[in-house]
């Protein structure tokens, strides 16, 4: 799937949110559609708890995330 989009080794965010479930959510959709998915900074987010000082991160290959952005964007997880 590597093409001008960007470095395949390379992660890039594609969503981030204080609620760690909708990150989890988020990542069960992209995995859904075939994308690898890494969830960072999930562990801190959930020993703070909802709030804004540390948010969960979905990250995928620079290559994915354009469509990632796409697939979340049509299931309203991005604007």
């Amino acid at each position: 799937m590597a093409d001008e989009n960007g470095d395949p080794n390379e992660l890039e965010e594609v969503f981030s949110s204080i609620d760690p479930t909708r990150a989890m959510m988020a990542r069960d959709y992209l995995v859904s559609e075939g994308i690898e998915v890494f969830v960072g900074d999930e562990e801190a987010s959930r020993m703070l708890g909802m709030t804004a000082a540390v948010q969960s991160r979905v990250l995928v290959h620079a290559d994915a995330a354009e469509e990632a952005r796409r697939i979340l964007k049509d299931l309203g997880f991005l604007e």
